[in-house]
């Protein structure tokens, strides 16, 4: 498999995660910036295996645009659904255009969404532990395995693609 970092940037991530090489090097591959990547990636794993820390250093390492929402910090779907659209917002900085903050269901959400990332090429959207959400709406984990679709299609002149990875 050819390197998409550069060997010290890569030699750092190994030194820093242990045991992780070939998953550092694959999730890479998927989330580079100049190779197309799946709409949904899905990171799934025994507990405890180093899956949140692998894309915690790789995200700033392959210089993408990112948020990590950390969902089981989220109570209802609405408070998930909002502090998303508010992560975004603040790493797209000065950038983003003006959205409303409320969310009162996922329809809202993916025109908020869509909003916020007009022009982007590509943004990686990191649900960590999506799957211990607490109060989960039972059209939530659908939903979101197909954001990358609901977000790019309706504007298909648009090159932006948006990644979601569940890290469970």
């Amino acid at each position: 498999m050819a390197a998409i970092l550069p060997d010290e940037l890569l030699s750092s991530l190994n030194d820093s995660i242990a045991c992780r090489e070939l998953q550092i090097q694959q999730t890479a591959c998927l989330l580079a910036s100049d190779l197309f990547s799946p709409p949904n990636l899905v990171l799934h794993g025994t507990e405890a295996t180093g899956k949140s820390l692998t894309i915690n250093a790789l995200l700033p390492a392959i210089e993408a645009k990112g948020a990590i929402v950390r969902s089981k910090e989220c109570i209802t779907t609405r408070h998930l659904l909002e502090r998303t659209l508010t992560e975004v917002t603040e790493v797209l900085g000065d950038t983003a255009p003006s959205v409303d903050g409320r969310c009162e269901s996922i329809s809202a959400f993916v025109v908020q969404l869509r909003r916020l990332l007009e022009g982007q090429k590509k943004f990686i959207l990191v649900f960590d532990n999506i799957d211990r959400q607490r109060e989960v709406a039972p059209t939530l984990l659908p939903a979101l395995a197909r954001l990358g679709e609901l977000v790019h299609l309706s504007h298909t002149s648009s090159r932006r693609l948006i990644e979601l990875t569940r890290c469970s």
